[in-house]
């Protein structure tokens, strides 16, 4: 099936310059039964997109209509039965009309009456039509429209709107080599001649369709879900994003098809990539959105059900435990004791008087922002010199003859950074049995991410999602394997530290 549908829009996507991944995500919300959306300025082959997904399927009624203001029902449902009219009865006749269509693009939907629009919604919403006295049911499988313009949210279309889950931006052709390509090019057919092997069937669409309900949403999968949910909700004051209980259920069906189609029974996270395209309602909102999803994905998606996290703030805390054991980690001063109270020495130079004198200060004054006086050995105050140290440890001294200043760092008896004598030795063993239980922690806790990301790298070659994001995914699986790692020998140089 694979191979299969990658065929199947390779064939559609033939001189269709920057249109494979929309057509691809088009095909893939035909085939999942839900409505396409294509937003674009005239002229960069909607309606052309159109025709050539209808090329993939199996129908035997095709309608299309570019609607206008001035367009009527009969235009789009059939025209009334004069003989039916005769005998009392208003009924249309349907055939070849929209009604009777299994796929369908309406162009330029946005312009058509309120009155058309209004009956579309019923027809698209319950797939039936009421003609006359009768409700005729409507076959239809796949609804494409698009429009250079979004509804206006006071023209009563929301509802209409909200049906359309895929919505696709299909901007001019932006690589250079492309529109060269694109000017020399003959005009393209607008079907494509598709392998009826290849196409899909009638009965395979209905039995498709019923299968991929039974393709399963994991819980990281459901966690991004919830994630994305919570941003937009965060994110509702600044854009006014809303997105209906309806619209979550069947983008899940959507991203579900996905899967499906590459023959997974798992969606992954690489499939959440398409959640761009089906939550925006207004242009100004698409570059916001791309960036909760890709975010939600990378950010929280690969982390999800991985302690890798917590286990750093236990190897830190550790490590941290570890220094405490083996090292002082500030500074030891010299202290003394004199007269029952602790002091610091230091040697200061205010003047020739006090050249090379030793001073001791109290201990208990470092730290404040308070004057005192220093003392001698003998403990007698030296009150020609007043000493503050400005709330740190370096004291500051002024007076002498001359009232000079000078600041002064008290003696350092053991450096920050440099090994203690004495070690606990049970501390020791304890902190050893810790490191060999956090190493045990990090090995689980990567094998089970390893078997998450292994199934996350079968669906990176997804045709439903551009390359460069699926890279990016990519990227971000690489980057927390080698933090593991990184965490890992992080854990055997705690284990040196400890072999003292």
């Amino acid at each position: 099936m694979k191979k299969r549908i990658h065929t199947l829009i390779s064939a559609m996507s033939e001189h269709m310059y920057e249109r494979e991944q929309i057509i691809a995500l088009s095909l893939l919300a035909g085939v999942a039964g839900l409505n396409t959306f294509l937003y674009g300025p005239p002229g960069t082959a909607k309606s052309l997109i159109s025709r050539r997904v209808s090329s993939a399927f199996e129908i035997t009624e095709y309608f299309e209509y570019l609607m206008n203001r001035f367009s009527t029902p009969e235009e789009i449902f059939g025209p009334v039965s004069i003989k039916a009219l005769k005998e009392d009865q208003y009924i249309r006749k349907t055939e070849h009309y929209l009604p009777r269509a299994e796929f369908a693009f309406l162009d330029e939907i946005w312009k058509a009456s309120p009155a058309i629009l209004n009956t579309l919604l019923t027809l698209v919403n319950e797939h039936s039509f009421k003609n006359g006295d009768m409700i005729q049911h409507v076959p239809l499988k796949v609804l494409m429209s698009a429009s250079n313009e979004i509804p206006e949210s006071d023209q009563g279309l929301d509802a209409l709107y909200d049906r359309f889950i895929l919505r696709l931006v299909v901007p001019p052709i932006q690589q250079v080599n492309h529109f060269h390509a694109l000017l020399q090019a003959k005009p393209v057919m607008a079907k494509p001649e598709v392998d009826s092997a290849l196409k899909i069937k009638k009965h395979e669409l209905d039995e498709w369709r019923i299968q991929i309900y039974a393709v399963q949403l994991p819980d990281a999968v459901l966690a991004v879900f919830d994630e994305i949910k919570q941003r937009l909700a965060l994110n509702l004051d600044e854009l006014d994003i809303y997105v209906s209980d309806r619209r979550w259920q069947r983008v899940a069906y959507l991203v579900k098809a996905a899967a499906f189609l590459d023959q997974r029974s798992q969606v992954a996270l690489n499939d959440l990539f398409i959640l761009q395209h089906c939550l925006w309602t207004q242009p100004e909102e698409i570059e916001l959105i791309a960036q909760i999803v890709e975010e939600s994905i990378l950010e929280f998606g690969l982390k999800y059900a991985s302690a890798l996290d917590e286990l750093i703030i236990e190897k830190e805390q550790l490590e941290q435990d570890i220094l405490n054991a083996f090292y002082y980690t500030d500074d030891v001063y010299e202290s003394y004791l004199i007269a029952d109270t602790e002091y610091l020495r230091v040697t200061m130079n205010l003047d020739e008087h006090y050249k090379d004198r030793t001073l001791y200060l109290a201990l208990d004054k470092m730290g404040t922002n308070k004057d005192f006086f220093a003392v001698d050995v003998t403990g007698e105050e030296v009150r020609g010199i007043v000493c503050n140290y400005n709330g740190g440890r370096r004291c500051t001294l002024k007076g002498g003859y001359y009232g000079l200043e000078e600041v002064v760092t008290p003696y350092i008896k053991y450096p920050k950074g440099s090994l203690r004598n004495v070690v606990d030795d049970a501390q020791v063993v304890q902190l050893k049995a810790q490191i060999k239980q956090l190493t045990a922690k990090l090995q689980q806790d990567a094998m089970q991410q390893a078997q998450a990301f292994a199934h996350e790298q079968q669906a990176l070659q997804s045709i439903f999602v551009l390359p460069a994001q699926a890279e990016k995914l990519a990227q971000g699986m690489q980057a927390r394997e080698a933090l593991y790692q990184i965490q890992q020998q992080d854990c055997v140089r705690l284990e040196q530290l400890c072999q003292r």
